[in-house]
């Protein structure tokens, strides 16, 4: 009885939901500048002024349970490629054998979590900002205080820039928490700063 117990309690951690994550969220429009992805030719109006969905990333975690089956619901697939355009073209595959099968969940579940902290940031002040300063250099100083400004003061430093070419490309938020049952500012409040990774010191906002 006790080597079966112990059996369940592995089953169950090898299952729980990952509470240390990264959510990663593209500028489409530097990407379509200078990359020459099938997505740009396809995409939705919503892609111009909001961010879209690189993945959701447990940490220090990739390929875990590869054998699962990669399936969604029909609904999902046209609900995800609005979110993620290079859905349509692999990604949503490619980011669910390498971070979607730590996550803990089935597929449909994980880019439904996915979509929701995505579609919370894109209601923020945050991107606001980014869509009505679009064309225009902006420093990783006054990112940090815009970010603040909408998700908490104490939270400046827990998103990481990346820029293409002198244009803001990317940003990578730390989460700490449950994604399913909690809010993106109760994950952000709870998680760390982003400490030794590279950022860019700021960048153009790219227009469509």
């Amino acid at each position: 009885m006790k080597k079966f117990l112990l059996f369940i309690a592995l089953l169950s951690s090898l299952f729980a939901v990952s509470t240390e994550n990264i959510l990663a969220l593209s500028w489409e429009n530097t990407y379509c500048k200078f990359k020459k992805a099938p997505e740009c030719k396809i995409r939705d109006p919503y892609t111009y002024t909001h961010f879209t969905l690189h993945g959701l990333w447990p940490k220090k975690r990739n390929y875990c349970h590869v054998h699962y089956k990669f399936k969604l619901s029909p609904l999902l697939e046209r609900v995800l490629i609005k979110y993620m355009p290079a859905a349509k073209f692999g990604l949503a595959k490619h980011e669910w054998l390498k971070h979607g099968t730590c996550f803990g969940t089935d597929p449909n579940t994980y880019f439904l979590t996915a979509i929701k902290l995505t579609q919370q940031f894109n209601e923020s002040n945050f991107v606001k900002f980014f869509q009505t300063h679009m064309g225009e250099y902006v420093s990783l100083a006054r990112l940090r205080f815009v970010f603040g400004g909408s998700f908490g003061n104490k939270n400046r430093r827990k998103f990481q820039l990346l820029c293409i070419k002198g244009h803001i490309a990317e940003i990578r938020i730390n989460l700490k928490g449950n994604p399913i049952k909690e809010d993106l500012k109760t994950l952000i409040d709870k998680a760390r700063e982003m400490i030794g990774v590279r950022q860019c010191q700021g960048g153009i906002i790219t227009p469509p």
